[in-house]
């Protein structure tokens, strides 16, 4: 079931930050062409909802709390987000309209959650029921949406209206705009002493983790009470859940397409492959392998058209495939293959080093092997990470520093292109 955030009112989220910047109630409200009570209700009820103080009154002004202060750097990004997708979206409609105006004079945060609640349509019920709100409900603020937008958010199927590309695209910078609150909330947390932040990790096949392992523990003997959440999947499921804010970075293989130009990666060290056997294997004896002799085992192998599958075929470019005869994507049923017979595979050295230390695999070289693009992390580019999760950025940059110097760049990339 796709997650709605709870956002609170826009025009009161920004009555907070126009306080923040004139440092007054009066100012504030000749700025909103608004009542002085009118303002100070807002901030009473946004700091009831959130259960902070946010402002400090005194006899100079309305000054920010040190939770304050943290909210409403948040609250500039949501809406600087927000803002840049509204004019996207106008642009694609009309190209030559005129200027929209403020985001809290255009939309509510009902429309923002009714879109999001919308697109997944998959869950579109359970998440009605879950609002305590009717489906047509969500509908008739998404429709109102478009009226003010002057733009199609959804396309009519016969299973009814579906979100379409430029729909998904919003509903998406929707999540990163209230993902900048929740983000807001765990920086106050952590300010306070009473810090639960969590670092939700996709990791990609490949990707490396006995690397992987050593940054969460290390990070987790300095953050005890820091929640690590590693998710696995392929490349493409794991793109669309950090697009959609389920996801704060990926570790591992990094293959950004064209397209993915919201990402920033980072290149953090370099892995190399190698074939994967049995101690005692017979390859082990050999003194160079080629392919002749590669070809007299039996292979497991990736599914086809994966990149590792490709590598292996490439080691017979001009002969005939040896027999690959078991075909799985999982690293686990692999080695438990491995362990027991003459199988063999290849696997890059940074997803056997735990078992060739304990003596429960080998990794052979073999000059027919092409090197592999480094690996890393990849992140939203707008993301700005909390001092939790800049920490272990950090750390995952050390324990992957001893290879980066080998052969990885280390260096930060722009935008994935």
């Amino acid at each position: 079931m796709v997650f709605v955030p709870n956002i609170p009112n826009l025009r009161h989220l920004r009555m907070l930050q126009v306080i923040g910047r004139t440092q007054g109630i009066g100012s504030a409200a000749r700025e909103m062409n608004t009542s002085q009570p009118a303002v100070t209700l807002a901030v009473a009820t946004v700091e009831s909802e959130l259960g902070i103080e946010v402002f400090e009154r005194g006899g100079s002004g309305t000054f920010p709390t040190s939770a304050g202060r943290l909210l409403l750097a948040r609250v500039s990004r949501f809406f600087d987000i927000l803002e840049a997708a509204l004019l996207r979206v106008a642009g694609d409609a009309a190209p030559q309209r005129r200027p929209l105006p403020p985001v809290e004079r255009v939309m509510t945060s009902t429309q923002m959650r009714a879109l999001i609640a919308l697109s997944d349509p998959r869950s579109v019920e359970t998440v009605a029921e879950h609002l305590d709100v009717s489906v047509n409900a969500l509908y008739r603020a998404t429709r109102s949406l478009e009226k003010v937008l002057d733009a199609d958010l959804f396309d009519r199927t016969v299973h009814g209206p579906a979100c379409n590309p430029a729909g998904l695209r919003l509903a998406r910078q929707f999540k990163c705009a209230a993902d900048e609150l929740k983000l807001a909330f765990e920086e106050i947390r952590l300010a306070e002493g009473t810090e639960e932040t969590e670092i939700v990790i996709g990791a990609l096949p490949m990707s490396g983790s006995y690397e992987l392992a050593e940054a969460v523990y290390a990070f987790s003997a300095r953050r005890r009470r820091a929640r690590i959440n590693i998710v696995t999947g392929e490349f493409d499921a794991l793109l669309d859940d950090l697009s959609n804010c389920r996801l704060d970075m990926i570790f591992g293989l990094l293959r950004c397409p064209d397209w993915a130009r919201d990402l920033t990666k980072e290149d953090l060290f370099s892995d190399s492959y190698c074939i994967v056997t049995r101690p005692g294997h017979p390859l082990a004896r050999l003194p160079t392998i080629t392919p002749q002799d590669l070809s007299k085992y039996d292979w497991i192998v990736p599914p086809d058209g994966t990149p590792r599958r490709r590598h292996i075929e490439q080691l017979f470019e001009g002969m005939e495939l040896p027999h690959f005869n078991i075909e799985t994507r999982s690293l686990a049923t692999s080695r438990a293959l491995l362990m027991k017979s003459n199988l063999i595979t290849v696997m890059t050295r940074s997803e056997i080093q735990i078992d060739m230390e304990l003596g429960l695999l080998r990794g052979l070289p073999c000059t027919r092997l092409k090197a592999i693009p480094p690996k890393g992390i990849a992140t939203r580019a707008n993301w700005m990470p909390t001092p939790v999760h800049a920490e272990f950025l950090e750390v995952l940059r050390s324990v992957t520093a001893d290879k980066r110097g080998r052969g990885a760049t280390g260096k930060l990339l722009s935008r994935a292109r």
